[in-house]
């Protein structure tokens, strides 16, 4: 009989998380295990889509939620408790009335995904440029274990106790199929032979909108993205997956704002793409596609702007360019940033030190012009630009091979 493995999902805004734990569970198949998901009614269809077992919270009803916990065990009696988000569940007392203390219902034990290596020495949780107030309420005390995925934490990090289990992310890593690539550009409408770049967003990165001064650093970084991707347009076609950010007056020809995408067709639509780009360093699907050989680039900024003194955060000085600094003079604040448009440039730093990923991802200054073009250009086509990004993959793949699997892994946790 096969031990069950829950996993509960409170982050009804983010998939990211999601994503994560259902790449992990999915990969239960054949092992002692199975996996049962407790998630908010925002994530029911894609849960159904991917074939895993669920039952579904229900907002602000505090005392059906617990009820559901008491029935899960008594039913399911689960070997582990997964956590897919220890940061939200926190602080989800608000949305589904549970706390940690209603754990305590299980007799089995419970961990977490920790995404980013979490309590990194020097590390320190820095949000819209702001040290968060809400830092010192996070902690994984009382945990029995860690799952580190791999990317975006360091399969070469050797800071590690009994409690820690890196493993891959991903199953698949293999290069994205090809054979029905000329069948989805007709699709989308392709009909010119160029490359074809890809930029990906989130609804998530939407809900800053509280914070006047947030947003116009948030429309400043857009007008810095419209103007690389209207150069890149004399050179390539552009897909726009997820909200539209850009070309709001006007859409120009080559550029194909395809709002939200199933997994399904998003799947189909790689086939065609050349290059992607990200403003999120720890998107899921970044890693993913920068894993199965399509040349993926990060947006990041460390150009601060705070009572009226613009400078580079932990860089040399870079030239702006006459577009970049009217867009600068543009706004009162500017603060640097690794996961748009939260920030954690600070959180994440020690985390990609001497991490091998990102050889594999470049990242390149939104506000630096000329240096983001030079960079994106060459990735359009073959050349020692590709060839490189090529290799640093495969370097990386190889460290990912020495992690155990995902079955190894659940026996170590159940031996605890």
């Amino acid at each position: 009989m096969r031990r069950t493995v829950l996993f509960l999902v409170t982050s009804f805004w983010a998939y990211g998380e999601l994503a994560i734990a259902t790449e992990f569970a999915q990969r239960m198949a054949g092992t002692g295990f199975r996996p049962l998901f407790l998630v908010p009614p925002s994530h029911r269809r894609l849960i159904a889509n991917a074939g895993l077992d669920y039952q579904v919270m229900v907002p602000g009803a505090g005392k059906i939620n617990r009820i559901q916990l008491q029935d899960i065990q008594h039913v399911h009696r689960p070997a582990l408790v997964v956590l897919a988000d220890f940061m939200n569940y926190d602080f989800c007392d608000r949305h589904y009335g549970l706390s940690r203390a209603d754990l305590s219902i299980f007799d089995c034990p419970i961990g977490t995904f920790d995404n980013f290596s979490w309590g990194r020495p020097g590390a320190w949780l820095d949000t819209y440029g702001f040290k968060a107030k809400y830092e010192a309420d996070i902690s994984l005390d009382g945990l029995a274990f860690r799952l580190r995925p791999c990317p975006l934490n360091n399969p070469l990090d050797e800071m590690s106790g009994p409690d820690v289990h890196a493993y891959p992310l991903l199953e698949s890593t293999v290069d994205v199929p090809v054979a029905q690539r000329a069948d989805v550009r007709r699709e989308l409408g392709l009909t010119r032979d160029r490359p074809v770049v890809l930029v990906t967003g989130a609804t998530w990165q939407r809900m800053h909108q509280a914070y006047p001064r947030v947003v116009n650093f948030v429309d400043a970084s857009h007008r810095m993205l419209e103007r690389l991707l209207s150069r890149l347009l004399e050179h390539a076609d552009v897909l726009a997956v997820g909200p539209q950010l850009v070309f709001h007056d006007r859409v120009p020809d080559g550029f194909y704002p395809l709002g939200p995408v199933e997994p399904e067709r998003f799947r189909r639509l790689i086939q065609a793409v050349d290059l992607h780009i990200s403003n999120n360093i720890v998107s899921v699907s970044l890693h993913r596609l920068a894993l199965r050989g399509i040349p993926s680039v990060v947006l990041m900024n460390s150009l601060t702007l705070r009572n009226g003194r613009l400078r580079w955060e932990g860089t040399t000085d870079r030239p702006l360019t006459d577009f970049a600094r009217q867009v600068v003079e543009g706004v009162d604040y500017l603060y640097p940033c690794r996961m748009f448009p939260v920030g954690w440039y600070h959180f994440l730093h020690s985390l990609l030190a001497d991490n091998p990923f990102t050889d594999v991802v470049p990242h390149v200054e939104m506000f630096d012009e000329e240096a983001a073009l030079a960079t994106v250009l060459p990735l359009l086509g073959r050349g020692p630009e590709r060839d490189r990004l090529t290799q640093a993959r495969e370097t990386y793949l190889g460290a990912l091979r020495k992690l155990p699997d995902v079955d190894t892994v659940l026996r170590q946790v159940t031996a605890l």
